[in-house]
């Protein structure tokens, strides 16, 4: 362990407050089980100052665990610092390419963004087909694994980082996004030339999802509906679904609401989509195990809609990007939370007071 490592682990040991974490945990309980709550939980994300955390950039933090541990806990500490309503989480951050990794794509690493995986051959994803779910050690997943095992290890020397830190599960993105990570923008095509070739890949990385999924839970050995990210009892895993907006509603109900529905249904789930998914999102309400749902981009729909459809069935709205208005405040005061973004620690303190004395940060 270097010095540096050393430095900001004491530094962050000190900083960080079990008694804000466990009203933090609470706060986001009782939010997601729809109960009365003093102000809806908001994370407010600030730069931090080079001198203050280090920084790094993404290939240098996939090439170095302690660099993505160290970065993976810049958020921590300034969510420890400011005391909002984050519970702290880190994990092995190594890009959306991770599930499709495992069946051979390609890992393309940048400076300024994540890793990504690039696709296959049509005759490679035949050979998927043929082999089905992958060795768990295989691609990017043996090496997340023995990541997440260098941070347990790193922190058991800081009684309560070791307590309180958790491991998130990977990014699993999902079994369509997957799909289109491994076939490339041709599974588009594929949605109606080969629909029985685009279900049996779908099939497979379903259920390598579920495998890893379970790993996971074997590892932390966290409770049924928590995946260990910054968002607590919004499920035990996100599936990702960002593709999948370029898909009609009968399309999404046909190819891929049985898959995602395999995966909530077995673990508890929330969803994530990037996008306008308006032709489809209301066939995510009835789907058994969701207990959350991120439209991340907030600006693209009503908030009060979405929060109505979905409230209906008692599935929280998380991570919402974009101020509410007064209606929207007014109708809003559980089942939700929000992040924000501030110019610097000062800012991120008032937007905080705000919200504690308001119900809200807008």
């Amino acid at each position: 362990m270097s010095d540096l490592l050393k430095q900001c682990l004491g530094k962050l040991e000190e900083a960080i407050d079990p008694q804000h974490i466990a009203r933090t945990g609470d706060l986001q309980r009782r939010a997601f089980a729809f109960e009365p709550v003093d102000h809806v939980p908001t994370t407010i994300n600030y730069a931090l100052d080079s001198d203050e955390w280090p920084q790094y950039n993404h290939t240098e933090i996939f090439h170095s665990q302690e660099k993505m541990l160290l970065s993976e806990l810049a958020s921590v500490y300034s969510s420890a610092k400011l005391e909002d309503d984050r519970m702290p989480s880190i994990r092995a951050n190594y890009g959306t390419g991770i599930i499709a990794s495992m069946f051979g794509c390609p890992t393309v690493t940048f400076d300024t963004a994540l890793p990504i995986s690039t696709n296959l051959t049509r005759e490679q994803i035949g050979g998927i087909l043929d082999n089905g779910v992958p060795d768990l050690q295989s691609g990017l997943v043996g090496r997340a694994f023995e990541t997440m095992d260098y941070y347990r290890r790193t922190l058991a020397g800081y009684p309560r980082l070791s307590q309180l830190v958790r491991i998130g599960l990977l990014d699993i993105q999902g079994p369509f996004d997957n799909a289109s990570i491994i076939w490339g923008s041709d599974v588009f095509l594929g949605v109606f030339d080969e629909p029985d070739v685009l279900n049996g890949l779908m099939n497979i990385i379903t259920e390598t999802i579920a495998q890893i999924t379970r790993k996971h839970q074997q590892f932390t050995g966290l409770p049924a509906g928590d995946d260990g990210s910054e968002h607590a009892h919004t499920g035990s895993m996100c599936i990702r679904n960002d593709s999948s907006i370029n898909l009609s509603r009968d399309q999404y109900v046909e190819l891929c609401k049985p898959f995602d529905s395999r995966l909530a249904g077995e673990f508890t789930a929330s969803m994530h989509f990037c996008g306008k998914a308006h032709q489809w999102m209301h066939e995510l309400a009835d789907i058994p195990g969701l207990m959350a749902i991120n439209p991340y981009q907030g600006e693209f729909y009503d908030v009060v809609e979405v929060y109505n459809l979905y409230s209906a069935k008692k599935i929280g709205v998380f991570q919402w990007t974009t101020p509410l208005d007064e209606r929207a405040k007014e109708r809003i005061k559980t089942g939700f939370s929000r992040t924000t973004w501030a110019s610097n620690f000062d800012e991120a303190r008032s937007l905080l007071d705000k919200s504690h004395a308001t119900g809200h940060v807008d």
